[in-house]
């Protein structure tokens, strides 16, 4: 039985070999390892390579007692890695799925080494806001029209780093009509409707096609991605984090247009 438990965290929380740490930590932290994965010290050094990383693994099991999972995780990154070893600055990003994962790993290193407010925000990583200097990270690294339309955002020390992410990735590029031979775009603002044929899911990041399904805040997934995410990870939506659930009743379809998930109503709100 323990060994059956202990595969089933690496099954969970295994990092992925093109996965950067910071990534990689937020998505344990998103999958529940701080609320229902607890491990004493013989159960984390059995844990293997989890992190794909040896000085990570082998730090695991180093606290006694019993811990949660992500605690294990931090104090383990913290005591291997400085936030310069594991923030690689981008000198540029070039798609909305790159802008978010980047914002992502700036302000995980700025919750897990910065001397900020954020600093508070480890067992509820969405609390975060955005800091002058992931501002200036972000905007920097933007694409020009990225960089036009984070500008009409106007900086505060309250601006939500989620509130950030979820604007990058409802902005739409839209190609122009110009003399031929021209690649320019325009740009909309952000919206709330499915996402374009060619737009990734941003549970495994392959391009949407068929079988994709919409919730209700009008995010896009493959329909088996969001219908495991939302069974086994979370009961929101992975990009805005709106509560949402994924009738059973629903079909798969085999044409392009989405079906529709309803949004999960809590009671009192």
């Amino acid at each position: 039985e323990s060994q059956r438990r202990l595969q089933s965290v690496r099954d969970r929380f295994g990092r992925r070999a093109d996965q950067s740490l910071l990534l990689w930590l937020y998505e344990c932290w998103f999958a529940g390892a701080h609320v229902d994965v607890w491990l004493d010290s013989s159960e984390a050094q059995q844990l293997g390579g989890l992190s794909q990383d040896p000085a990570i693994d082998r730090g695991l099991g180093r606290s006694t007692g019993r811990h949660s999972l992500w605690t294990r995780l931090v104090g383990s990154v913290r005591a291997a890695y400085t936030a310069e070893e594991l923030l690689l600055p981008r000198a540029s990003w070039s798609s909305r799925l790159e802008g978010v994962q980047y914002l992502t790993e700036l302000s995980m290193a700025d919750i897990l080494f910065g001397n900020t407010p954020n600093s508070r925000c480890l067992d509820d990583l969405d609390r975060a806001c955005c800091t002058w200097d992931t501002w200036q990270a972000l905007r920097r690294s933007a694409p020009p029209l990225y960089a036009k339309a984070l500008a009409s955002i106007p900086w505060n020390r309250n601006l939500r780093v989620l509130a950030l992410k979820a604007f990058i990735w409802d902005y739409r590029l839209k190609p122009s009509s110009p003399a031929q031979g021209s690649s320019s775009c325009v740009e909309t603002q952000p919206r709330e409707q499915a996402a374009c044929g060619d737009d990734p899911c941003t549970i495994c990041h392959e391009e949407l096609g068929r079988n994709s399904c919409e919730l209700e805040c009008g995010h896009e997934f493959h329909r088996e991605c969001i219908r495991t995410w939302l069974l086994l990870h979370s009961s929101t939506c992975p990009v805005c984090r709106e509560h949402a659930v994924l009738p059973a009743d629903i079909p798969a379809r085999s044409n392009s247009q989405p079906s529709k998930a309803r949004r999960w109503k809590r009671s009192g709100i």
